[in-house]
């Protein structure tokens, strides 16, 4: 009897050790922190600007616009988020070039938005390239004061078996009158030629968000008039920025992938191609205040003086 107390007592001390053991990190961990740190996949309330990612509950919210930015109105026409307006980026370009300011809110009006609008934007995430983001910059360089992004866009709502509509959406007619916001810079390619050609300024990184293939110049779009990419810029494909379910990465996963690439908060950062747009809206939603987009992109670039604006291929 009196063993099997003494083996008792001793199976208690040793529990008791290894779970004084295993508060301490197991004595491996330095910081002193009694449990991993939780996981926050799926967690936006963390990023500093959260309020500009909208879920499907807002989307419910009295007077909101809701914009599809889907590139395709044979999508739109199949299926889209009821209330839902067809305004593809390409509405506001012309041969692949942004139109005036004055010819957008002209265009915007007509949709029924105005500067002040709520305004809910989703595309098809990566399938869509961007648009969501392209059609976001547009509207926050005009001066729009509410404007927010579906997380997981169109993706999420059919996951999730929501209502589809088919008939079109209209709205009366508006008048936008756009206030060009000072804080979101339009970069021309005279800007990007002098700080990073013949190197970048220190501080200053180029952003191409296009895939591997089209920076490496293996792969050519039709609207892109040159294989390669803006020498000294660094590849930063933006379709790694979306969890499986395409939602957004979360807060801490989004700043070590940026980081990973040399992109940080304290630099001066300069994005291209039509996807840039949605580059900008995630250094907008980390809080980044230094980011700026090259809107004419390699379609401007590639349509100039080769001898000027040079393009790279390769790595």
């Amino acid at each position: 009897m009196k063993n099997f107390h003494n083996r008792w007592v001793a199976l208690l001390l040793t529990a008791l050790l290894t779970a004084l053991l295993a508060g301490c990190g197991g004595g491996g961990n330095s910081g002193g922190e009694t449990q991993p740190a939780p996981v926050q996949t799926g967690d936006v309330t963390i990023f500093p600007n959260a309020s500009l990612l909208a879920s499907m509950e807002d989307l419910t919210t009295t007077q909101t616009i809701v914009l599809d930015a889907r590139r395709s109105a044979a999508e739109y026409n199949a299926g889209h988020i009821p209330g839902a307006i067809f305004a593809p980026p390409s509405l506001f370009e012309r041969d692949g070039v942004l139109l005036l300011p004055d010819e957008i809110a002209l265009i915007l009006g007509n949709l029924g938005v105005t500067r002040t609008s709520k305004i809910i934007i989703y595309d098809n995430t990566t399938a869509s390239r961007g648009a969501a983001g392209r059609l976001f910059w547009i509207l926050e360089f005009l001066g729009c004061t509410d404007v927010t992004v579906l997380n997981g866009g169109w993706d999420q709502w059919k996951a999730q078996d929501m209502t589809l509509a088919t008939e079109p959406t209209t709205l009366p007619a508006a008048v936008f009158t756009p206030a060009i916001n000072p804080a979101v810079e339009y970069v021309t390619k005279e800007y990007v030629a002098e700080h990073f050609l013949p190197a970048p300024d220190v501080g200053f990184i180029l952003i191409d968000v296009r895939t591997d293939e089209e920076y490496q110049g293996t792969l050519l779009n039709s609207a892109d008039p040159r294989l390669g990419h803006i020498p000294n810029a660094t590849n930063f494909p933006y379709s790694q920025c979306f969890n499986p379910d395409k939602s957004v990465l979360n807060f801490k996963d989004l700043k070590n992938l940026l980081e990973s690439h040399g992109i940080t908060a304290d630099k001066e950062m300069v994005a291209y191609s039509h996807r840039s747009g949605f580059f900008y809206f995630l250094c907008r939603l980390m809080g980044y205040t230094n980011v700026s987009n090259y809107v004419g992109s390699i379609v401007d670039w590639g349509r100039a003086d080769p001898n000027l604006y040079p393009m790279v291929t390769g790595p």
